[in-house]
């Protein structure tokens, strides 16, 4: 037998004999550390084995660990085992196999099935009466049946890390409330989360309030480890998921993996955690790291806008509006749209403006429309912004006015928008307004051409045809008018034709 082979089963003994919560936590910190380091770790007389582990991602010591998870952790899970012997709504009655008194109110009730030859946690609740080795734990029991195992899990008591690195909004802290990231001292937190899990490696909350003060440190691969160890704990842990979610999705882009990210919002979201449920709705809306799926876009921004989030408000509004996943109702999209404005969102803002102005399932309303987009430009809404610039321009909801116009375009502009770049150009073709300048013209169709605008490359074609502003170039003319041909531009189509060029 190989060195590797005694050390392994010397391990798997051990944890049979003795300290299950200890060696769960070990193992998975072996996994993690393997994975990490598995070319340098891997010696000699094991080496034959990796290539079919590696293979598929797997290290040769995750494989083996899982092999010890599997054969002696199965069946000898931390804490205090028992089954079910009944249900009710959102309840479950345990028997322990052995009585004790070490189990108390507030304890974890993690609950076991077999899958496919795998005994894995199906649900996880608290538990809210125990007496004489009878356990009444709150738990979501729709998908539970009488007769699957249960194991009671004894939680660490308050220490310094819950003092300290509390997260707010998780609703499994011990302490009252959170401490909020600009009083969270990170290096007193990071050190107090340590020492909590020396002495408690077992205790999910510790490792996902290290994670916590990690990412306040500037250091989001080393929170993703901790949040990943919480999980492996406790999968059903609504702030861990989020706050991994969170990463996965909005952090470094090397951290980026929107497929694991949409799958921990969703866990996070059926778990009850709010902000989980709008960002899901979103990446279901989006197609973002999954297919995309309207009837679910809509079902989790309905939980999220009746919890008072405004993003999901309008997104809801949206979707009754354009009839995604639910039935078309532009009552309720405006119904959606103005409780969003009521609690300051500008995108509804900007919204409301559009439906009015284009008299979208309503009257068109020039004067309501007007008082909308005003109020979203004013908090600097591009959109919002070009379409008022429309507006006075064109002198609809308002008299004309033309500096109010340029000033509109010129704000939106400078964020980028291509609409309101073309608007500034055709002002200085067409001398509105100011003296008629071909170069200035030029420069801002360009602008606009550059970031797709089709029509300013239709414009910008039109001018180095004719030498307007610019050096007057066939060939340079041809390329902006194909640019904007392939994406369906009739007029450059035309030119084209014209001058006897494909697109």
């Amino acid at each position: 037998m190989s060195r590797f082979r005694v050390i392994l089963t010397s391990i798997r003994n051990t944890f049979h004999k003795r300290g299950y919560h200890i060696g769960r936590y070990l193992i998975y910190t072996f996994i993690s550390a393997a994975r990490a380091s598995a070319n340098a770790a891997l010696d000699a007389d094991i080496q034959h084995l990796a290539p079919y582990a590696m293979n598929k991602y797997v290290s040769i010591f995750s494989l083996l660990a899982m092999t010890i998870l599997s054969g002696s952790l199965a069946a000898k899970q931390p804490g205090f085992p028992g089954e079910i012997v009944a249900l009710g709504d959102d309840t479950a009655t345990i028997i322990l196999n052995e009585p004790s008194d070490e189990v108390n109110k507030g304890d974890w009730i993690a609950i076991y099935k077999i899958v496919d030859g795998l005994e894995l946690e199906i649900a996880r609740g608290e538990a809210s009466d125990f007496v004489d080795g009878t356990i009444i734990s709150e738990i979501d029991s729709e998908k539970l049946e009488v007769g699957l195992k249960a194991i009671a899990l004894p939680r660490a008591p308050v220490h310094e890390c819950d003092e300290l690195a509390s997260i707010p909004g998780d609703t499994y802290a011990l302490v009252a409330e959170g401490v909020e990231k600009e009083n969270l001292d990170v290096p007193a937190a990071i050190e107090a989360c340590k020492a909590a899990l020396e002495e408690y490696p077992y205790e999910s909350r510790f490792h996902a309030q290290l994670g916590r003060a990690l990412e306040l440190d500037g250091k989001p691969a080393s929170a993703v480890l901790a949040y990943e160890q919480a999980l492996k704990l406790n999968p059903f842990y609504p702030i861990a998921l989020h706050r991994l979610a969170s990463i996965r999705y909005y952090g470094p882009e090397e951290l980026r993996d929107y497929e694991v990210a949409r799958k921990r919002f969703q866990l996070a979201s059926e778990l009850g955690h709010k902000d989980a449920m709008q960002i899901y709705g979103s990446m279901c809306r989006d197609g973002q790291g999954g297919d995309r799926d309207f009837n679910s876009a809509a079902k989790w921004f309905q939980a999220a806008a009746e919890n008072g989030f405004a993003y999901a408000q309008n997104a809801l509004g949206e979707c009754y509006e354009f009839g995604w996943g639910v039935e078309q109702d532009i009552g309720k999209a405006l119904l959606w749209y103005r409780s969003s404005t009521e609690l300051d969102f500008t995108v509804a803002m900007y919204n409301l403006g559009r439906v009015f102005d284009g008299g979208i399932g309503v009257v068109r309303n020039d004067e309501v429309a007007f008082k909308w987009y005003g109020k979203a430009a004013a908090k600097g809404n591009a959109n919002a912004l070009y379409s008022l610039g429309l507006f006075y321009k064109r002198g609809r909801g308002t008299e004309p006015h033309f500096e109010n116009a340029f000033e509109s375009f010129t704000l939106a502009a400078q964020q980028g928008h291509a609409g309101a770049m073309r608007e500034i150009a055709s002002i200085y073709y067409n001398g509105e307004g100011v003296k008629k300048d071909y170069d200035l013209a030029a420069i801002w169709y360009e602008k606009a051409a550059n970031i797709g605008d089709a029509d300013s490359q239709y414009s910008l074609g039109m001018m180095l045809e004719k030498g307007h502003g610019l050096e007057r170039s066939r060939s340079q003319a041809i390329r902006w008018y194909r640019h904007a041909a392939q994406q369906g531009h009739n007029s450059s189509q035309k030119r084209l034709l014209a001058l006897k060029a494909n697109w």
